[in-house]
This record gives C-alpha cells, sequence and structure tokens, in this order.
C-alpha cells in the first residue's frame, strides 16, 4: 500500500477480522455506488474511511438546501454543485490513500450494464423503484453481490441480494403496480438519523462481503425502527421466476423509456406527438411541460382514446414511474408508439440545466 496508508489504518488493522492482511483486500475492492444522497453520503464516507481502494459514484442530481440536514458530504457552498463530482472532492479530501471517480448521469438500460462491469460490489442507495428493479436486474445478469437499502421516515431496512446466487430484489419485492403510488424522501420527508443508520448498515454489508465474513446479511432482511430501538431479520427465499425475469429484460431490444436528450430532440423536431401528464393536479400546478392533464387513475378509469397508429405517445410524471406504468397500459391496449419520459419532470428539469 502507498507510504503513510499504515498510520491511516492503524487502528483498523488492530481488529482481529481485519489485520494488514484483509486492509489489502480493502485496498483491492472496486466498489460502485449509485446514488450519492441520504443513504449514499453516509455509506460512502465509511467505504472511504475503511479504505475501499477504488470507489466509483454514479448520481445525476446537484446539491440542494433541502438534502443538507441528511446529506452529510454536503454544505451551504456546494449547493448547485453536481453531487457526483462534489463527493469525490470530499472523499478524496478525507482520505487521500484511496481512488474515487464521478459518473454524473442517470442509470438507464442503456449504461447499466457498463457502469457495474468493472465492479466487485454494487450498492443501490437510490430512491427511484424502476431505477433498483433495473440495478437489479443487471447485477443478476453480471452476477454481481447488490447492497439493497431503503428508509421509510424512522424505519429502514437493509439486505444484500444475488451474492452467491442468493435471492434478489424481484424474490424479496415482486414487482408491483404499486411502485406507482410510493414517495420518495423529498415528497414525504427523511429523518436523518434514519438515512445515517441505514446507509452505515449498507456500509457494513460491502466490508464483510470484501472480508468474506460469514454473516452477510443474503437471504434476509434486518429491519430497524430508529425511535423504538426495534431490530428484527425476517429471511426470505428465492422466487421461481424472479431470477429468470431479470434475464429476460436485457434479451428484448423494445424500449418503452424515452430520455430527456432524446424527446428533447423531438420537441425541437417536426415530429408530430401527443403528450399526457399523469401526474396529481397540485404538481401540475408547481410545474409542468403541457400536454393533456389526465391523473393516473383517471386515466386508467377512462376509455382509452382514439390515437392514429402513425402518432407518438409520450407520457410523463414526477419521477417516471407513474408514466411508465401508464405507458405498458398502453401498450397493452395495443397502442404502438407509447413513451414514458425517463425520470420524470425531476431528471428533465436536471438535464435542462446542462
Amino acid at each position: 500500500m502507498p507510504a503513510g496508508t499504515h498510520e491511516y489504518y492503524e487502528s483498523h488493522q488492530k481488529l482481529p477480522f481485519i489485520g494488514m492482511q484483509r486492509q489489502q483486500q480493502l485496498q483491492q475492492a472496486k466498489v460502485l455506488v449509485i446514488g450519492a444522497g441520504g443513504l449514499g453520503c453516509p455509506c460512502l464516507q465509511y467505504l472511504a474511511g475503511c479504505g475501499i481502494g477504488h470507489i466509483n459514484i454514479v448520481d445525476f442530481d446537484s446539491v440542494d438546501v433541502s438534502n443538507l440536514h441528511r446529506q452529510i458530504l454536503y454544505n451551504l457552498h456546494d449547493v448547485g454543485k453536481p453531487k457526483a463530482t462534489t463527493a469525490v472532492e470530499k472523499l478524496s479530501a478525507y482520505n487521500p490513500y484511496i481512488s474515487v471517480t464521478a459518473h454524473q448521469l442517470f442509470v438507464d438500460e442503456t449504461n447499466v450494464m457498463s457502469l457495474i462491469q468493472s465492479n466487485d460490489i454494487i450498492v443501490d442507495c437510490t430512491d427511484n423503484f424502476q431505477v433498483r428493479y433495473l440495478i437489479n436486474d443487471a447485477c443478476v445478469l453480471s452476477d454481481k453481490p447488490l447492497v439493497y437499502g431503503a428508509i421509510h421516515k424512522n424505519e429502514g431496512h437493509v439486505t444484500v441480494f444475488n451474492h452467491h446466487q442468493s435471492p434478489t430484489l424481484r424474490c424479496l419485492f415482486p414487482e408491483s403496480d404499486m411502485n406507482n403510488s410510493i414517495q420518495s424522501c423529498a415528497d414525504m420527508g427523511a429523518y436523518n438519523i434514519t438515512t445515517g443508520i441505514i446507509g452505515l448498515m449498507m456500509a457494513n454489508e460491502v466490508i464483510k462481503i470484501i472480508l468474506q465474513h460469514p454473516d452477510v446479511a443474503a437471504s434476509k432482511l434486518i429491519q430497524m425502527d430508529v425511535l423504538t430501538g426495534n431490530l428484527q431479520q425476517i429471511g426470505y427465499k428465492s422466487s421461481t421466476g424472479g431470477r429468470q425475469k431479470s434475464i429476460e429484460r436485457f434479451q428484448s431490444s423494445e424500449t418503452i423509456e424515452i430520455s430527456p436528450a432524446l424527446f428533447s430532440e423531438k420537441m425541437k423536431g417536426d415530429e408530430i406527438f401527443s403528450l399526457i401528464d399523469v401526474r396529481e393536479d397540485d404538481e401540475r400546478l408547481i410545474f409542468n411541460i403541457g400536454g393533456i392533464h389526465l391523473p393516473l387513475q383517471q386515466f386508467l378509469q377512462q376509455s382509452i382514446p382514439q390515437i392514429s397508429s402513425t402518432e407518438t405517445i409520450i407520457i410523463y410524471c414526477e419521477s417516471g414511474e407513474r408514466s411508465l406504468y401508464a405507458a405498458k397500459y398502453l401498450k397493452q391496449k395495443g397502442v404502438a408508439k407509447v413513451y414514458s419520459l425517463q425520470g420524470g419532470i425531476k431528471l428533465w428539469k436536471q438535464f435542462r440545466k446542462y
């Protein structure tokens, strides 16, 4: 290891389950952390402190004042800066003996495989259900262990998917039509103690995988209520078809999502298309990009309008989850050219900044 690292990791190496040899294993490891927000910040800081030698960070967002109470890598001077590059700057100063790389982009089917292929362990710190399933499916196809964590107010849970062929996300949480109604932390609020604890527990699972510890949280969900201190473990098993569904995802060339960049090109061009906003009234009042307004439940309950076989339909919502469900619904009804705006209004706003 580089000169100076012995002193940096001196206390760490005194631990019998680490020592100098296992510290070198940590130094050689390559970890991809997707999401540098509430879960990603504490996870990243402790992975860096532990001496993970190669950390890759993926995040498309920029720092907002509302992030600061829980996203501990940033401060007021960082507002408006990209999270990924800012996190690299902070972690490199925190531990100069590791390599940290930023990938400032939104994870989608066009880039997920190239992002994960050169890493040993993938860590999902996102809060978007469609992206979570995409990451899971890519890890199944690439046979990569996936450390997963999520929070809901004062509760959180952690598990590890696809570790030595252990169950996957689809085994624990079959992809549900209800995913479109689940709010993000930005919408429902986030307790910073919860994000801190769960983020650290995720970092701990990464360390255990690298050190080949026998008690990795594979096939078991660790749940915690940070207000009561209640902690429980729930076992789960592989489901029939879950792993196969992940593999089949990448065997199909058809896409039902349109990126902000391609959508922008369509808006500039001469192509005729219809735009449908499936958000609620209050969301549309705050910001919209035009089109017909049909909240999702109304969209699903009313009769499908007559749509030309040559017409393109583009549906959008706040994060891309409700619109994806609506697009799939139209596909099932026989509409050929229908797309969901990837990442929704949140990603569209971010794209328009650059």
